[in-house]
């Protein structure tokens, strides 16, 4: 394999950054300036590097042993559920019979009273109008096929609707 200078000098670099990180001081504090030492004093230097060595595996003991608190701690890798349920079903309509039509109802009387006219001795005659059309109608008569004067009390002409067989009343007094 042909490497370059380059290639050769990073691989190099990042040998040296990784030992460095292995087997580097163990506490930032603890870095010394490097001496020329001798035989003698290179092993009173590894006493002392014993001692600080013991002491900074029991560091990185108490490091390990560290404990954030707990509900933090589990609430970082918690699972959450995105789940939403779904509405209440719909509440169950009571079986009701269809209501029955609304009861037909006849139409408002066309009818306008204009008047009363009573001979000697003879039946009472009403004035009714429909638009520009008058009619002079007695008790019993019939108005277009479609209504039949049935009555009069209290000041009231009875007119039934015929086809629906239903009475109406028309006023007929003093206040018209």
């Amino acid at each position: 394999m042909n490497l370059t200078r380059r290639v050769k000098w990073l691989i190099g670099a990042a040998t040296l950054v990784g030992a460095w990180v292995a087997f580097g001081p163990g506490q930032p504090d603890a870095v010394e300036p490097a001496r020329a030492e001798s035989a003698a004093s290179a092993h009173v230097a590894r006493a002392k590097t014993a001692a600080p060595a013991s002491l900074s595996s029991q560091s990185l003991l108490a490091l390990t042993n560290r404990v954030v608190d707990q509900t933090a701690a589990a609430s970082l890798f918690a699972s959450h559920s995105w789940y939403v349920a779904p509405p209440p079903p719909p509440l169950p309509v009571a079986d009701t019979a269809p209501a029955a039509p609304p009861r037909p109802t006849a139409p408002p009387l066309p009818y306008q009273f204009i008047g009363s006219y009573t001979p000697e001795g003879q039946a009472t005659v009403f004035f009714l109008s429909n638009g520009d059309r008058v009619y002079d109608v007695h008790l019993g008569d019939t108005l277009d096929n479609t209504y039949s004067i049935d009555s009069f009390r209290n000041g009231q002409l009875v007119l039934t609707y015929k086809p629906l067989n239903i009475q109406q009343q028309l006023v007929a007094g003093v206040g018209q």
